[in-house]
Parts: structure tokens; sequence; C-alpha cells
């Protein structure tokens, strides 16, 4: 979250940052939300790829409206929450803007609400009767409102197709044929055209009774909240009751209406929802660091999204996490739901459901989905603390206060002269020896630096020998520092890591003593124990756990791993297609040369027709059938 106790600074004032932070964003559907000054929601927004339409919004300002401008210009944070589909973002988007009231978004004129069904209780007098209640609120009516009311009726949605949600209802009325006719029309007292249709059980004519009417509303209420099953098994039981009696008519009327379930259950399939109350956790972690996400359903819908940073995870399990989490956050929480879906098993999985149980006053599950929505909405839980994870993580990189703080302890931890503000890190990667590389990255006052980063093909090393490989690298990178340069190469770094223990540490230090730099300050970073080798030997440093100065070179190191093995596993893949091309016969340098400057790849080469491939100057059918043989 942005620090408040300190002034807080705009977004457009903050364009390194800002321009990390748009990458880092998701590109799918979600919701989005821009802070102001005073830490407000100042807009809710909607998108189908949240990345591109945050970045329109810091793209040419000026082609904006006076309101955007205003918007983005005053604009501190954002935050975004994916969902699955669009849809799901818009209904989500209404939500946060009637919890919130952003004054961006108050000035939109024809905002409507959106729909809800309303299902009311009967107001019948003791024994069942009427009353002075009247017949109308003995035989209430579903009805479509924009408003949710605390008057003790059921409500569901919202809806965000008035057209689709009145057919649904009238479908609805085939399983559950409760009235639906306005007062005037139902104190005429005469059955009408729905009854004849067989949705409408007829209580204009007392043709039921207020109890069996108030039971079709509850199987109405049973069937909009996701529980159709219940329904499907009483009517079940009734249509067998009728056939017990030989009340054939009746028995095909019910028959009729469990038709008619197997009918709208089958059409709801292809709309995956998480049915009744159930809260979906997902959590993200990093070095030391972590986020959780909740997000509340209720009624197949997401309510919103709370986000909660995490502090000192350290080594402890991902079990121990989220059963702290739960912990803690249910102890705080106005209400706990009947379901927590959570990624993964918790440690004292049966403590923590009788601590829930307790704190709910009724049975709380936690459930672990394996497959279907559950899983699905598992798994958007997740990527919305991914995001805000990397959100946080991004605002730490650049929060300057903070740099200066790590980077000083790193200074007095390693004993160095001055705060390493350029730290470069260094990693080979190869299998067997072959296909090698070597990886530079920079971090600049603690934060990558990607425009800076380097590949070195190894040249001058046969085999898996790591150690000469770095020899090489270090070599190749540093005597640029002799050599006018205006790219990163002529910038000489404060600190320097290598990945790897004594035998990588070594073997750069002779790297940079050939060259006459062994005075920048330069250590080893060995995984195992995650200790840090200084030239010379001695004991090894271990930085605090836990501690800053150890998540930034762990950070660094893992960095520079990832930039290696990406770029090996490129070139293994390119070098193992063009070797295939050698194994044709008859397929020489010439030929290949035209096959690539056609095609342009060798997936390319592989998605070619045989009559495609003739086609290319100097390719003849033999050679084009072995290699569509090969490839």
């Amino acid at each position: 979250m942005t620090d408040r106790s300190s002034a807080p600074v705009r977004l457009v004032e903050q364009p390194e940052l800002l321009r990390a932070r748009l990458r880092a964003v998701p590109a799918q559907p979600g919701v989005y939300l821009f802070r102001g000054p005073d830490g407000s929601v100042a807009y809710v927004g909607k998108s189908s790829s949240l990345r591109e339409r945050l970045r329109s919004y810091f793209t040419a300002p000026q082609s904006h409206q006076a309101r955007i401008r205003q918007l983005v210009e005053s604009a501190v944070d954002f935050e975004v929450v994916s969902t699955g589909t669009e849809q799901e973002a818009l209904v989500l988007e209404n939500t946060l803007i009637k919890r919130y009231h952003p004054r961006f978004n108050v000035r939109l004129r024809d905002d409507k609400n959106y729909l809800y069904v309303r299902v009311p209780l009967p107001q019948l007098a003791p024994g069942g009767d009427p009353g002075a209640a009247g017949r109308q609120a003995a035989y209430p009516r579903p009805e479509l409102t924009r408003r949710i009311r605390t008057d003790g009726a059921r409500y569901f949605g919202p809806y965000t197709d008035a057209g689709a949600l009145r057919r649904s209802l009238r479908e609805l009325r085939t399983v559950a044929p409760f009235r639906a006719c306005s007062d005037a029309v139902f104190r005429r007292g005469r059955v009408c055209l729905d009854f004849h249709l067989g949705i409408c059980a007829g209580p204009c004519e007392n043709r039921i009774s207020p109890e069996g009417h108030a039971r079709l509303l509850d199987q109405a209420a049973d069937f909009l909240a996701g529980r159709t099953e219940e329904v499907r098994r009483e009517l079940q039981a009734s249509m067998g009751e009728a056939s017990a009696e030989l009340d054939f008519e009746r028995a095909a009327a019910l028959r009729d209406r469990l038709r008619a379930i197997d009918r709208l259950t089958a059409e709801q399939a292809r709309v995956p929802k998480t049915g009744g109350t159930v809260d979906v956790v997902g959590l993200a972690m990093g070095k030391g660091t972590g986020m959780a996400a909740v997000l509340p359903v209720r009624e197949g819908r997401v309510q919103g999204a709370e986000r909660h940073p995490l502090l000192g995870l350290g080594e402890v399990e991902p079990e121990e996490i989220l059963s702290s989490f739960l912990s803690q956050h249910y102890a705080a929480a106005p209400s706990v739901p009947t379901r927590v879906a959570v990624p993964w098993d918790v440690a004292d999985r049966l403590l923590l459901e009788e601590y829930l149980t307790a704190r709910r006053g009724a049975a709380v599950r936690l459930v672990v989905p394996r497959r279907g929505h559950l899983l699905r909405a598992v798994r958007l839980a997740e990527q919305t603390a991914q995001a805000a994870l990397e959100q946080a993580r991004l605002r730490e990189d650049y929060d300057s206060v903070r740099a200066v703080q790590v980077l000083e302890e790193l200074t007095a931890l390693l004993g160095l002269d001055s705060p390493p503000r350029r730290i470069e890190c260094y990693d080979i990667s190869n299998t067997m020896g072959e296909q090698s590389v070597g990886s530079m990255v920079v971090f600049e006052d603690a934060r990558p630096k990607p425009s800076d980063y380097r590949i070195f093909a190894i040249r001058e090393v046969e085999g898996p020998n790591d150690f000469a490989s770095m020899e090489e690298v270090i070599r190749r990178r540093f005597r640029h520092l002799a050599q006018p340069a205006e790219d990163s190469l002529g910038t000489r770094p404060d600190l320097v890591i290598v990945d790897g223990g004594e035998g990588q540490l070594a073997a750069a230090d002779r790297a940079l003593r050939a060259l006459g730099l062994g005075d920048i300050p330069h250590f080893g970073l060995a995984k195992r124990f995650e200790e840090l080798h200084r030239v010379g030997g001695g004991p090894p440093l271990h930085l605090p756990q836990g501690s800053e100065p150890l998540f930034l070179v762990q950070r660094v190191r893992d960095e520079a791993h990832r930039f290696a093995i990406t770029r090996h596993r490129q070139r293994r893949q390119r070098a193992g297609m063009r070797s295939r091309l050698d194994e044709v016969t008859g397929l020489g340098p010439k030929r290949k040369r035209a096959l690539l400057s056609h095609f342009g790849s060798v997936a390319g080469i592989r998605q070619a027709t045989l009559e495609e491939l003739v086609a290319v100057p100097g390719i003849t059918r033999p050679v084009a059938a072995a290699l569509k043989e090969l490839l």
C-alpha cells in the first residue's frame, strides 16, 4: 500500500516506476482502481485487458477529456483485480462503485444499478389464513428491483442483462409455477393464460394454498441460489407420491417440471459459478514477503477483492503461511463464510476449522478444489495476489529512502567503503557443455535495470567447465572498461556477485586481477546455504535471515540465473532445430539458406506443404519429401 505517512507522490511524477508497474499489470480482464492523494478511491474502471487500458491513460494525455486528464494528474496509486471474463469485471466494477462512491464515477448521469430478483416471504395469520394482511401478501410474487432493502425478503443478483433475466424467470416458472401477475390482475380472482400454460398454480382461484405457494417460492429461491439438486429431490419425491396415489395428471405435471430443471441446469452449466457463500483465497510469495488475496463470492458473484501483505515469511512452509493468515484474517473479519476455498491444504486443518466454526457459530469447511469452477476461482485469487505482490515490490524498488537504507546496511555487512549503487551479477548456464552462455544482470539503486542486461555466448571453453566459462565472461565484460563505451559495458560497477562458491569466485578474481581491476569488490553467492564467499578464503559471510540486504542479493542472483537459463534454452532449441536440417541428404548450406530465407524459420519450414517446399528454387521433390518426413 502507498505510504500515507509521507506526502503522496503522483504517478505522473514517477515515470520510470510507472512504466515498470504498467509492464507488470496482467493482460487479462479485470477491474482497476485509481486512488487520490488522500488515499480514497477516485475512479473504478473495467477492461478486457488491464495492461492495455491502464497504459492508455498515460499515453498522449493531451488527447484525453479534461476529466480523465485531471484523474491521471491527481492519481497517486492504482490497484487491479483479475476476473475471468469481461462480464464479471462489469459486475465487479458496479459493486465497487457502489461501495467507494468514487468522485470520477459519480458524474455519469446515465448510470443505472443492476437488477436483483426479490423473493418476498408470505404474510399469514396463525393457522395459515391470509387474515388482515390480504390475499396479495399471502400470495406474494417475486419482482425485479434495483435496490436491496432490509425487509426480510431474499435477494439474488446482481444481473447485467435485464432481457435475459426476464426470460430466465419465465423459464423458472416452469420449475416452480409461482404467481407473477400484478395485484390489479390478481384481485380479479380469475385464472389467466399463465395457468393454462402451466407456469402459474392459480392462487387467484385458490387452486393452491398459501403454504403450497410459499413452497413454490422457496423452490424458486433454492434454484436461484444454485441449490437445484434439493429442488429436484423434492419434486421426485412428490412425483412418486402422486403416482402411488394414482394421480397421474399431477405426476405428469411434476415430471414436466423435472424436465424443465434438466433443461435449465444444462444451459447454466456453460457458465461456471461458485454458488453459495464462499471466500476464495489466493497467495503469492516472494523472498520473505508475500500477498494474500481474498475474493468474497456470494451466490456465484465476486463481490470485491481484499489484499493483505504478508511479512517475515522467511523459510516458513506454504501450509503454515496459509494457516497463519487464515487464523489472523478471520479473527478480525466481521463474518465467516460456510466455506473457504484455499489453493493447498493447511497446517492444523482440523484445529483451524474448529476455530472458524466457533467464530461463525455454524460449521465451516476448508476446501482445496481440484477441478471445476471453484479451482478456477482460486486461480483468479492467486493471479490477483501475484499482481498485488508485483505492484508492491515495484513500489519498494522505486522507494529511494528504502533503497538507501538497504544499500547502507549491505555496505556495513560486506565491509565496503561506500554503498554499492550499481551491482552486477553473473551466472553460467549450459547442458553438458553445449550452448553455454553467461548472463550479466544489473541492479542500480537496489532495483533491476533490464536495459543493461547482457548475454555472452561462451566461445573459448569446451565442455562443461563453469569455472573457465566464468573467467571468460568476466574477462570479456570488463575489458570494455579500458575502452570508450557509451553503453552499460563502459560503466564500472560498485559490487560484483557471481553465482557460485569458491571456484566461480576464484575464476572471476583471476580475470579481474589480470585486467588490473582487482579492487572492485566481488563475492560469490552459494545457493546451498545462501552464504557469501570472499576472495582469499576465510569463513563465508552469512547475512541475517529475513533481512533486506539478504533479500536483495538473493534477488540479484535469482535474476541472473533466470536470465541465463532462459537464453540458454532459446539457443539450445534453435540449434537443435537447425541441426535436424543437416540430417537431410542433399540439403547443403545453400539450400538451407534458401529455405530459411523463404520461410523465415525452421517452424515455418515444418508448416509448409510439399508443394510449397518444391516451389523454393533449388529444392527437388525428393529433398522436400525427406524434409516433410523429418520435421
